[in-house]
């Protein structure tokens, strides 16, 4: 059951979408009044999807959603005012989705949805980004200790490869700490 937070500047907008969210299944951790109050929550909460007014007052639903999004809190979904093009247009950045007023459960739902899909989407792209980086980095530093073993000891490429491999298997660690220890000897002139 996904978690979300709801703010709105209205009573009576609350009112008709909290039993919406209830009835497809979510459950409404807590409720806003304001920008303020909505930030507290979702950093108190940690929900899994975020619904804001566009009109919140305080911040608005726009200012939340960039700072939800820059800390990556949680997707943020802006319900936003039939003919407020200009909005969408800037906050198209900054939100996973967005609910044009007036409401439809199947809508809500579909907002909500697209929302926490494109977020573990983004979550899975992010870490995979992050660990080709990791790998790279890794090969960078290997490379630069094969040429310190080739320079200093007259090895090949080939046996500079073998040699930080097999002592990362004797020692039974990574490459790259092999390499780094290389690395820290020669510049230490070891």
């Amino acid at each position: 059951m996904k978690r979300v937070v709801l703010a709105s500047g209205d009573k009576s907008e609350l009112g008709n979408i909290k039993p919406m969210l209830i009835r497809s299944g979510y459950n409404v951790v807590a409720e806003a009044a304001n920008g303020m109050a909505a930030l507290k929550a979702i950093r108190t909460t940690s929900p899994d999807v975020v619904l804001l007014d566009d009109r919140l007052p305080v911040l608005d639903g726009m200012q939340v959603a960039k700072i939800v999004t820059e800390e990556n809190l949680a997707p943020a979904v802006l319900m936003v005012s039939k003919g407020n093009k200009a909005l969408v247009e800037r906050a198209r950045d900054v939100t996973a989705a967005f609910l044009m007023r007036p409401y439809l459960e199947d809508q809500v739902y579909a907002a909500v949805e697209a929302a926490a899909s494109s977020y573990k989407r983004l979550a899975q792209l992010q870490q995979q980004l992050n660990e080709l980086q990791e790998s790279l980095n890794s090969r960078k530093i290997v490379e630069r200790a094969k040429g310190v073993l080739m320079k200093q000891k007259g090895f090949t490429e080939e046996q500079s490869y073998k040699a930080i491999q097999q002592t990362a298997m004797k020692k039974r660690t990574t490459m790259k700490s092999v390499a780094e220890a290389i690395l820290t000897a020669y510049e230490m002139g070891i």
